[in-house]
């Protein structure tokens, strides 16, 4: 028969979901427009990539939030049982104490 393998995952709340989801779409729109109106002009890159920088340290922050907020569950598969056999339980189980 086959192990039956368990492994423990995350459940993130709903509202973690959704502010890191926010956090990324507002990462998205401000390095879009931040790279649309400062790197053309060079001087500006710098302050470019700090604010990539600064938007990085959020994200990373809101990541961890999430991750203290989570409950982990324990996902479990059953044992396949092979055709044609019943399951038994061990001589020492059957005996009456």
């Amino acid at each position: 028969m086959k192990e039956s393998s368990s492994e423990i995952r995350l459940r993130y709340p709903v509202h973690a979901l959704l502010l890191v989801g926010v956090t990324w779409v507002l990462y998205v729109v401000v390095a879009l427009i931040c790279a649309l109106f400062m790197l053309p002009c060079v001087p500006l890159a710098p302050a470019f990539v700090m604010i990539v920088v600064a938007l990085g340290g959020l994200l990373s922050s809101v990541h961890e939030y999430a991750k203290s907020v989570a409950k982990p569950y324990q996902v479990s598969t059953l044992q396949r049982a092979i055709d044609g056999q019943v399951a038994q339980a061990p001589r020492g189980a059957q005996e009456p104490c």
